[in-house]
């Protein structure tokens, strides 16, 4: 048995500093490569679930079977964390619009609002707007009952429902996992306003707020959400 199982939906997008964070804390780790391995019986503290280049409107199986976890650990009480693709996985477990944005966000970007009639402490201690790191081009409606907890200008960013916690952004990445998507994408990122080359000379310089955020937004979710080990 495992405290944390992660959904991996894409070989490059593992759990980053998040899991590094959730280790140091003395939490045991179950990743499932969701495409080809079959997900566990719900068993957990957490289920945290990866991003990828899919959409959750997809007609795969294995998103399918993701959806069914989600609709599952919230009815438990489980905590779960969405990352880009699986927090829009969890705005369609809970009955939420997905669909394409009207733009691509890939790079770092500094103009996340915390939504200020939240009551949540998820994004406390984080100043607004903050720094995350992007790479996405669908979005979602809010779920019915849930309550936003961040956005910007295009976008809705962030959300929570019941022990669920849907962010856009990604937070848990680290300079090898940047390098590594830019490098190795086969999606047309050259548009007028994505420069890969700019985004790759911007790492060292934003990674530290980046980090910073990623840790602060850990240390809220596991105290608001009352993540303790099995």
């Amino acid at each position: 048995m495992s405290d944390v199982l992660v959904i991996q939906n894409a070989r490059l997008e593992g759990p980053g500093t998040i899991g590094d964070l959730l280790k140091a804390d003395g939490f045991k780790i179950q990743t499932i490569f969701a495409k080809k391995e079959k997900i566990p019986k719900l068993n957990h503290a957490m289920v945290l679930v990866l991003g990828a280049p899919e959409s959750a409107n997809d007609d795969l199986k294995y998103l399918q079977n993701e959806i069914v976890l989600i609709q599952e650990s919230v009815r438990a009480g489980v905590p779960v964390l969405g990352i880009c693709l699986g927090s829009q996985l969890i705005a369609k477990a809970l009955g939420a619009r997905v669909y394409p944005g009207p733009r691509k966000e890939i790079g770092f970007y500094h103009d996340l609002i915390v939504e200020p009639k939240s009551k949540s402490h998820l994004f406390e201690g984080i100043g607004s707007p903050f720094t995350v790191f992007h790479w996405h081009g669908d979005t979602f409606d809010i779920p019915d009952g849930a309550e936003r907890l961040a956005y910007s200008d295009l976008y809705n960013q962030a959300f929570r429902y019941g022990s669920a916690v849907g962010v856009q952004f990604h937070l848990e990445v680290d300079r090898n996992i940047i390098r590594s998507w830019i490098e190795n994408t086969t999606e047309n990122i050259n548009l007028p306003y994505i420069d890969p080359n700019k985004i790759l000379s911007d790492v060292e310089s934003e990674m530290p707020k980046i980090e910073k955020n990623m840790e602060l937004f850990y240390k809220n979710f596991r105290s608001e959400l009352g993540l303790t080990k099995v």
